[in-house]
């Protein structure tokens, strides 16, 4: 029987393409961290070093206290800043008592880095929202 975080990460589009074996080495250097209704996950400003992943509760992303998007089990954040290598522009807070697998910057280029069709994703999701942005998901560093 698969690891019930192996389980959890199978269920995120992104993910999908991964072996078992990958999927394994995502949740050894992950970690799964717990945030209380209301707390916040990070701010505006802040470094850009980890990617979220939801496995419960639910966080909502604004913009100078304006909801931008809401974000439920199996959907991932936090990727611009850390694929553009800047700081997060939006807040993220936790709307409900969430758990949140936090997979750190070194860990998830190392995955850009092995495995194509993850990176292809990630380039399409930074092109398609930054038209301009002079990045190449699998040479950030």
């Amino acid at each position: 029987m698969a690891h019930s975080l192996v389980q959890s990460l199978r269920g995120v589009p992104e993910f999908s393409p991964l072996d078992e074996h990958s999927l394994l080495a995502i949740v050894g250097e992950s970690m799964n961290l717990f945030w209380r209704a209301g707390g916040t996950i990070f701010e505006p400003g802040t470094p850009g070093d980890a990617l979220y992943i939801v496995l419960t509760g639910e966080v909502m992303i604004s913009e100078r206290d304006a909801e931008v998007s809401r974000l439920f089990p199996g959907d991932s954040f936090g990727e611009m800043s850390l694929l553009l290598n800047t700081t997060h522009s939006r807040k993220a807070t936790a709307v409900g008592d969430s758990e949140l697998l936090v997979l750190p910057k070194e860990a998830f280029l190392a995955v850009l880095r092995t495995n194509k069709r993850v990176a292809d994703h990630f380039d399409s999701i930074v092109h398609t929202r930054r038209p301009d942005a002079p990045v190449d998901v699998t040479g950030v560093a």
